[in-house]
């Protein structure tokens, strides 16, 4: 059964199974269980022990995503790409992406905007104004407490 377009939208298909990898990766790392996530998936027996045994989460992101599209594309060209979507519990991918169409609303329905005249507040401040022997007798009413 021939899937008209798939081969175009394989490209975006690829770049979001990454994205979600990479972050379901990090959950997993900071959880303590990278390397069951990788088995689970089935992207560890394609990685090397070494970088396995380290458990860095740089390194592994590069190899899994590379290990991933191969496998994704490779999927694809035997006819199996849903299968291999499903082990990696991505399948949801497959389904096109809904397009957002954004609605401009008219001017009716826009609620009035009051706006509110703003006023310079006129003043000026005392305390600057008062000369030494007015603050003197203002600080006699309070304590210092040390």
């Amino acid at each position: 059964m021939k899937h008209s377009g798939l081969d175009e939208r394989l490209d975006s298909i690829l770049v979001r199974a990454a994205m979600r990898l990479e972050e379901r990766m990090r959950l997993a790392y900071f959880r303590g269980n990278l390397v069951k996530y990788l088995e689970r998936t089935g992207l560890a027996k394609y990685m090397d022990e070494e970088k396995l045994l380290k458990g860095s989460l740089l390194d592994l992101q590069d190899d899994a995503a590379v290990i991933m599209a191969y496998r994704l594309r490779r999927a694809r060209s035997r006819g199996y790409l849903k299968e291999a979507l499903d082990e990696l519990n991505m399948a949801e991918l497959l389904q096109k992406e809904p397009h957002i169409t954004t609605v401009v609303p008219s001017s009716k329905r826009q609620p009035e905007v009051k706006r509110v005249q703003l006023q310079m507040v006129k003043g000026e401040n005392k305390s600057s104004v008062l000369s030494e022997e007015e603050k003197k007798e203002l600080l006699k009413n309070f304590k210092v407490i040390k």
